[in-house]
């Protein structure tokens, strides 16, 4: 999103098909790790019931991205500042929020949040798996698009009708996927999975960002109620974020280690993997 005088919005939408799988952890990350490289980052917590990011993060707000739908609350009061560079909008139920009762109270929220985005490098959704908030985020802000996935066949058969939803209401959309919780070689074997079945079905070339490995010692410290932050010291998951973002935001960082290299790259429609073409046959 360019503004009138130059400056330039990222707009990054971290999102599934299917719940359970990580979003709001991978959102979480990609915003800290979007952070320490000196960007303004606006976290936005798009998760309709419950909402979990105020929680990792270890704050108690009063208001939420869904009251932003009644003109008596700006943005800028809902907003709860992480560090200097760093900004949180909770969502959910946190506070005195209440779910949208409406996708015209859903995208009221989500136009009047509009007016902030000017101060920001980068504005990250939490989408979650709702398919309609993942809609309205989609037609209003036109986000580059992080599908988390597992390499479970659920999950990968409900990102995959995902990206036909996006598909059909954003046809030119910039998606990409990461494996959450997997090793490189069954990451890079869920993902090549559903890149060929894009492919194939739907005429749809998407990147592969990578795979975070699975990490129990930062789900446990989180688990105890640490903050993700403090959680994600000498985290290999957070190693593995940096590699991802070098994916998804290109022109943010440098040429990237040698280290930290996503797995793999999009796969073009005319050269589909052997193996991925045998699965369809």
């Amino acid at each position: 999103m360019v503004h009138s005088n130059g400056h330039e919005t990222t707009m990054l939408l971290v999102t599934s098909g299917k719940g359970g799988v990580g979003t709001s952890i991978v959102a979480a990350l990609t915003a800290l790790t979007a952070a320490e490289r000196g960007k303004r980052v606006l976290l936005v917590d798009a998760c309709e019931s419950g909402g979990s990011m105020h929680h990792l993060f270890g704050v108690r707000p009063k208001n939420s991205l869904w009251m932003l739908s009644h003109p008596r609350l700006l943005p800028t009061d809902a907003f709860v500042p992480i560090d200097e560079t760093l900004t949180l909008l909770p969502g959910g139920t946190s506070g005195a929020a209440i779910a949208p009762t409406s996708d015209d109270d859903r995208r009221a929220a989500l136009s009047r949040l509009a007016s902030a985005y000017y101060d920001f490098d980068l504005v990250l959704f939490d989408g979650g798996s709702r398919l309609d908030t993942i809609s309205a985020i989609t037609e209003l802000t036109d986000p580059t698009l992080l599908l988390v996935t597992s390499a479970d066949r659920l999950a990968l058969a409900a990102n995959y009708a995902l990206v036909k939803s996006v598909r059909a209401r954003r046809s030119n959309a910039a998606i990409a996927v990461v494996a959450n919780r997997h090793g490189d070689e069954l990451a890079a074997e869920a993902c090549e999975f559903l890149v060929g079945a894009c492919s194939h079905f739907l005429g749809r070339s998407i990147g592969v960002a990578g795979s975070i490995p699975d990490d129990p010692c930062l789900q446990a410290a989180v688990g105890a109620g640490m903050t993700v932050r403090d959680a994600l010291i000498d985290s290999p998951a957070a190693h593995a974020m940096r590699g991802v973002l070098e994916f998804v935001l290109p022109s943010w960082t440098a040429a990237p280690r040698a280290d930290t290299m996503p797995i793999a790259l999009s796969f073009p429609s005319s050269s589909l993997p052997s193996l991925s073409s045998r699965r369809w046959s």
